[in-house]
């Protein structure tokens, strides 16, 4: 007679009996990463045929100036190619919201949700594919995002091609340019170099009151390489040689002064010869050895900002794309569980859009100067995780595996 509790272990080994884990790299999640993927590449794609053509159409006049039959339609396809580098990274986690949707959408139509919801499968097992997905598309954008962008946007400038490459066009001063720096105020054409070198330039300096104490104008001036000292040529100088009066007036005569000539003159002028080089380049044209160093150094100007928020916004895609995978993931787990309502989905779509809108406020809003650098970079991917550990609570509830808090209680099918 066979003892019962080794019959029941023998048949518990019979049917291969084992714990849930997570399994990443199991079939079904390979199965799910390649929909997810191939659903996202063509989200993608549908995005940048739609960017590209809003962006080259106003083009097509100026690249036919110089090319024509033939050749302009070469010159149109090269331009696609180096645009879509500046297009495309911006869209790709919400192109990652969009194709976890679409994947799921056509996950529970086939019944395979069911089919692995009564398989025992855990929430948790069934994200991986996500963040995998997101991993991939995070990596993908970082790259183009980073590296891409700013080399094919150089080449543009380079060859003055395209609208962006007139625009920023490094040959060409853009007339007088007024800066600040820490003890006055710059006037001059530049020519950016490298190195740079100033033309018609005029330096106001001020004194510790704020009065004016110093006028330079020189033809030109170019930077010594010794700390912040320049070197002027051709020009004259003014200075304040009379004792402050305490701001009362007087009308007594007083002696006329004089500007003074000189051939060459050595000053200090405290610029930041990388920024000066780049003035005018939107920061994710920058490299990323440029935005690196400019994000961290002191800079006396309005778009200050937007180098630290930029720096921080690319390290922070990676996760914001995971996170947008997550999110809708998570989302359509929890209301496409069996079957899916118009309703239901148009508010999946909604979150997503507005998550996305969210990101690119606060990357405005940093480069303003509203918030700091690293609340516009990592608040919204943190807030988006944070969304996807609310959600998949509510999934732990539904299923009874969680206590609920009040409203939160509901069991089995979400649409009854």
């Amino acid at each position: 007679m066979k003892n019962p509790v080794t019959g029941v272990t023998d048949m518990v080994r019979a049917i291969n009996v084992r714990a849930i884990n997570p399994a990443p790299f199991g079939r079904h999640s390979r199965y799910m990463l390649s929909g997810y993927l191939r659903h996202i590449f063509m989200v993608a794609a549908a995005l940048s045929v739609v960017a590209l053509a809003i962006d080259l159409w106003p083009q097509v006049p100026l690249l036919s100036v110089r090319n024509s039959g033939p050749l302009l339609g070469l010159a149109v396809a090269k331009l696609a190619v180096l645009r879509i580098f500046d297009l495309l990274p911006p869209f790709i986690p919400f192109a990652a919201f969009l194709g976890v949707v679409w994947s799921e959408v056509a996950f529970t139509e086939s019944r395979e949700r069911m089919l692995i919801w009564n398989s025992g499968r855990s929430p948790l097992q069934c994200l991986a594919p996500a963040v995998m997905a997101g991993l991939v598309m995070g990596v993908l954008v970082f790259v183009m995002d980073g590296f891409g962008r700013p080399a094919a946007m150089s080449v543009q400038i380079a060859e003055t091609f395209g609208r962006e490459g007139m625009r920023l066009d490094r040959s060409q001063s853009g007339g007088s340019h007024w800066i600040a720096i820490p003890n006055g105020l710059l006037r001059a054409e530049i020519e950016f170099g490298p190195p740079p070198r100033l033309h018609n330039a005029t330096i106001y300096k001020l004194d510790t009151l704020g009065h004016l104490s110093e006028v330079d104008t020189a033809q030109a001036a170019t930077p010594t390489g010794q700390g912040d000292d320049w070197l002027l040529e051709t020009g004259h100088f003014w200075k304040e040689n009379n004792v402050a009066q305490g701001g009362t007036f007087s009308t007594a005569t007083v002696t006329q002064e004089q500007e003074t000539p000189f051939a060459k003159r050595v000053i200090t002028v405290p610029l930041n010869l990388l920024w000066l080089r780049n003035i005018g380049m939107s920061p994710q044209y920058l490299s990323f050895a440029d935005l690196r160093a400019l994000a961290h150094a002191k800079i006396l100007a309005p778009d200050a900002a937007g180098f630290p928020t930029r720096l921080q916004a690319l390290y922070s895609e990676t996760l914001l794309t995971v996170a947008m995978a997550l999110l809708a993931s998570s989302l359509c787990m929890w209301l496409f569980a069996y079957r899916i309502s118009a309703t239901r989905l148009i508010l999946v779509l909604l979150a997503g859009y507005l998550a996305h809108f969210a990101v690119r406020a606060f990357l405005l809003m940093g480069e303003f100067g509203y918030v700091g650098a690293v609340t516009a970079g990592w608040a919204m991917p943190l807030f988006i995780l944070m969304g996807v550990g609310g959600v998949l609570y509510a999934i732990q509830v539904r299923r009874g595996l969680a206590p609920s808090p009040g409203l939160m209680r509901f069991r089995g099918d979400p649409d009854n």
